[in-house]
Parts: C-alpha cells; sequence; structure tokens
C-alpha cells in the first residue's frame, strides 16, 4: 500500500527544517528526507542577519539562538594595512541589531531539536529518485537502505540545496556563470590585536580576506582569489601564507576546526513552482556569499511559504496566497544575487587605480549622513518588501511611511487592564493573522470590521496615551511614530509582514472584500 502524506519536505537544512517547523506546529502531517547521514558538522553558513531573528522570534525560537550566537555589531574595513571606514549596525530599529554568528551546525541542532519537539523525526540517508505529478497530488519514489518506497504527497519542497534532486527532477532549468575566483574559509582561532565584536575586512593587492566573528572566541576566515591549485582542506601552514603574502603577519592562525575550498556560483531556477512543487533556498538561487545571505534568503523562502501552504492545507486560504510565493520571493531573491554578485567584483578589483578609486568611495560614502542605516538594513533584509504582491492591498490614500507589504516593526505596548508591559511581536507570534485597529474607538465606532474564527485572525485596538476603551496602549507613542499617528488598520501576515493597511472607513467598505478573497471557506461570523 502507496503511503500518503500531506506534505513532502526533500531536505532538512535550515530552509527544510524552517519549513517543517512551521507546518508542524499547525497539527499538519509532514515527512521530512534528507539524503545525508547526520546534519552538517561543520561551521558552513555562519550569519544570521537581523531580519531571520525577527523571524525566529515569531516562531518562538530567537532566545536559542542569541544563547549560542556571538554578536558582530559592525564591520571594520581595511584597504591593505590603512582603515578605510567602519559600518555600525547598531542604529537599525529592530530588537536583533547587527549580525549574529552562529555556525551552520549549531543552528541546525537547534532547529532539528524543535522539530523533534513537534513530534517531526527527520528520516536520514532517504534520497529522492523519482517524481511524477497529477492533478490532485505528487508521487515520489524515495530510495534507503537498498529500498525503494513509494509515496503520495499533496505538496512537495525542494529545499535539497544547489544539487537539487526535485529542481532536476522537474526539469527546471539552473542557469548561471562560476567565477574564476577560488574561495578559502576556514574555522579558526586568531592570535592579535583584533576586537572580536567586530568584522574586520582588509581589501589586499592580492585578493580581499575577512575575518567574521564566531562563538568560543573563534573566526571565520574567507580568502579570496587563493592559488587555483589548491584542493581539499587546506593546511593551517598554507592558511597563514596567504595572511602573510597580503600584509597581515601580526596576525597568527591557530587551531583550525574546519578549512575547505571551493568555487562559487550566480544562479536562479527558471521557476520556483510547477504545479504542486515548489523550490526553496540554495535549490532556487544561489548567488556570491558576500554578505552572508544565503542561508538567510532560504530562511525567508521558507518562512513566507510555510503560512500560506498551511492555510491551504487546511482548507480555510485560497490557492491564490500560494501563487503569491514566487511573485514575492523571485524579485527579492534576484536582487540579492545582483547585489552580491556587484559586492563580490567591486571587493576583487585587482588595478592599482581601480583600486585607489574604490577605497577612497567607499571611505567617503560611509560619512554621508543615513547611509550606514541605509546599507545595515539592506545587509539585516529588514529594507524587504512586497508591496507589489498580488495578495497585498493598501488604501491609505496618500499617507506615507509603513505600507502594505512593508515588514511590520515592533514597539512596546502596555495592556489596557492591568498594566502589563508588551510588545507588538508578542502579538504576532501567534502564527495567524493580526488586525490591528489603531486610533480612538469612539471617534470611530461605524468601522467595525467583520468577525472571522480565531484561526484566520486576532484583532486588537491600541489608543494613543490618555484615552481609554482600547485593548492596548501606546503610551510611549512608539507605535504611532512607526506605524503613523492617523487613525488606521492593518492586517499582519504569520511572517510579520502588512497585508493590508486602511484608514478606518476601510474596515467597513475594502477588508471584507480582502479576507472573502484570501478566506473564501472561513467564512464571517456576525
Amino acid at each position: 500500500m502507496t503511503e500518503k502524506t500531506k506534505v513532502l519536505i526533500v531536505g532538512a537544512g535550515p530552509t527544510g527544517l524552517v519549513m517543517a517547523h512551521e507546518l508542524a506546529r499547525d497539527g499538519i502531517q509532514c515527512r521530512l528526507i534528507d539524503k545525508a547521514p547526520h546534519r552538517a558538522m561543520e561551521s558552513r553558513a555562519i550569519a544570521i542577519h537581523s531580519r531571520t531573528m525577527e523571524s525566529f522570534e515569531l516562531m518562538g525560537l530567537a532566545d536559542d539562538f542569541l544563547a549560542v550566537g556571538q554578536r558582530i555589531a559592525g564591520v571594520n574595513l581595511f584597504g591593505g594595512k590603512d582603515p578605510i571606514a567602519h559600518v555600525d549596525f547598531g542604529s537599525l530599529e529592530t530588537r536583533y541589531p547587527g549580525v549574529l554568528g552562529v555556525p551552520q551546525d549549531e543552528t541546525e541542532r537547534l532547529l532539528g531539536q524543535r522539530v523533534a519537539k513537534l513530534g517531526l523525526t527527520i528520516e536520514r540517508n532517504t534520497e529522492l529518485v523519482g517524481l511524477s505529478q497529477r492533478g490532485s497530488g505528487v508521487s515520489a519514489r524515495l530510495h534507503k537502505g537498498g529500498l525503494i518506497e513509494e509515496i503520495d504527497a499533496d505538496w512537495v519542497m525542494g529545499c535539497d540545496g544547489a544539487h537539487s534532486a526535485v529542481r532536476e527532477q522537474l526539469g527546471i532549468p539552473f542557469s548561471g556563470s562560476t567565477y574564476p575566483e577560488h574561495f578559502v574559509l576556514a574555522d579558526i582561532k586568531l592570535e592579535g590585536e583584533v576586537d572580536h565584536n567586530q568584522a574586520q575586512v582588509w581589501l589586499a593587492a592580492d585578493g580581499p580576506l575577512a575575518f567574521f566573528p564566531l562563538p568560543e572566541d573563534r573566526w571565520r576566515l574567507i580568502i579570496i582569489n587563493s592559488p587555483p591549485d589548491w584542493k581539499g582542506q587546506p593546511s593551517l601552514a598554507q592558511c597563514q601564507q596567504l595572511l602573510n603574502e597580503r600584509g597581515l603577519t601580526r596576525l597568527r592562525l591557530a587551531d583550525p576546526r574546519w578549512t575547505a575550498v571551493f568555487r562559487i556560483h550566480r544562479r536562479k531556477a527558471g521557476q520556483f513552482r510547477q504545479g504542486r512543487v515548489f523550490l526553496l533556498g540554495d535549490a532556487a538561487h544561489i548567488h556570491s556569499p558576500v554578505g552572508g545571505q544565503g542561508m538567510n534568503m532560504g530562511i525567508q523562502d521558507a518562512f513566507n511559504l510555510a503560512w500560506k501552504l498551511s492555510l491551504i492545507v487546511r482548507n480555510i486560504g485560497d490557492q491564490k496566497l500560494l501563487d503569491s510565493y514566487e511573485a514575492e520571493r523571485k524579485p527579492v531573491d534576484e536582487a540579492v544575487i545582483r547585489q552580491t554578485d556587484r559586492a563580490t567584483r567591486l571587493v576583487s578589483l585587482h588595478g592599482t587605480v581601480t583600486r585607489f578609486i574604490r577605497d577612497h568611495m567607499m571611505s567617503l560614502l560611509t560619512r554621508l549622513p543615513g547611509f550606514e542605516e541605509r546599507l545595515g538594513e539592506g545587509i539585516s533584509g529588514i529594507a524587504v518588501n512586497y508591496r507589489h504582491s498580488p495578495i497585498v492591498e493598501d488604501h491609505a490614500g496618500r499617507a506615507g511611511g509603513l505600507a502594505a507589504g512593508d515588514r511590520a516593526p515592533d514597539a512596546p505596548v502596555t495592556a489596557a487592564r492591568g498594566g502589563t508591559a508588551q510588545r507588538l511581536y508578542e502579538l504576532f507570534a501567534q502564527h495567524r493573522h493580526v488586525l490591528l485597529l489603531l486610533g480612538d474607538p469612539e471617534a470611530n465606532m461605524a468601522a467595525t470590521p467583520p468577525r472571522y474564527p480565531e484561526e484566520v485572525f486576532s484583532k486588537y485596538q491600541i489608543v494613543p496615551a490618555g484615552i481609554s476603551g482600547g485593548d492596548y496602549v501606546d503610551r510611549d507613542g512608539v507605535v504611532a511614530r512607526r506605524y503613523g499617528s492617523a487613525p488606521a488598520i492593518y492586517l499582519i501576515r504569520p511572517d510579520g509582514y502588512v497585508g493590508f493597511r486602511g484608514d478606518w472607513d476601510s474596515a467597513t467598505k475594502r477588508l471584507p472584500n480582502y479576507l472573502a478573497a484570501l478566506f473564501p471557506s472561513a467564512g464571517t461570523a456576525c
């Protein structure tokens, strides 16, 4: 008898684990497989950016990562031996400014533990070897222990990396190119006067190199343009040789835990979805590691898609939710490929004149007002928005500031009854839509939004200080500063983005149609 499951997730790296976690917490039957015999045992991806930390908070995981990570507050940039610039990430408007350095093996351990607590087992040594679709589902062939298993799934998630078997089975092209440079990675200790709270980047004439802080007083060393004949795992002496050749003889390397030589690529899948099968993370896009975006992009792909798929599986949401995955994520992922490509080419310049111009331009740019903040928002993922998504609506006229499709910022609020201090992200972490009504309820009695079952959304009235009748009070005015001071309604999606924005009048005129289009089977309550 053929095994049946609601969702088959292929690949148990960070992307697949986030997808599994979000579906399992809604009680959705999943199978999570991976052809590797065990989780990652090397540091690999190390950077967790602010937006990913905010997503982890909405998943109830942020404290777990903070407990094991190394905060990276900024980056020092050198042109050879001379300082060019310093970029401080502390000004970001988030509870998680900067970058958190966490080795990938630790990331997979933490996510795996949470998935296990939800009752889901990772099926190791299990490889996808066949895939075919029909109208109502997907048939998959799995190879494990010399045996072939046939299973049926309603949906398949391809989270299986750059060499994705799911993508290959679908015949989706993975176009792009390979960079000419060879890269060296090392998880290592460093002896010398270097601030362990800051990343260090040297744009040496023979090629850039960088140190990124890790826990346990370790560093991630990245060296670009290593000798092309180096293979496998470079020795400590070889890595030290490259440092010496690039003018960093004052720094001594020690105790390498992991080293590797590799080439990097920039590629993207021709499409992120084919019928009931989706591609996420490296299966859909790969790019230069400059900026540390790779793992974060995969996690955001999964966090974007999981809540939509959950609503479909539970017969609450409309199919247009799934259609929005590629519309929302593909432009973001393609922009990251372009940006990291430009950054890689910029730091890899070899000519004396071009490097001189680059170094002086970087020095000037970092002194411009607001530059550090904009750069930080771009790297951190905070600036990502879905304003052009087919499932967001904005009816706030010419009102500026926060718009539908934007990331919903956090803010402190006070419970109207009891005076308990809370934050908006505590309300958003319910794994469902949250409707925020901002303003004086007495002045807007006619604007009563429709009532839906709690599994669709919860509703909170937030009033200014001195106004009664709300659920929460914006006592410090931070909600007004970040969401606007005019009376308004915001529907916040489970992934922490604004799905709908409008003035009070929209609550009775526009919002019901928006909800009915996304949740046609949920119905309204009087």
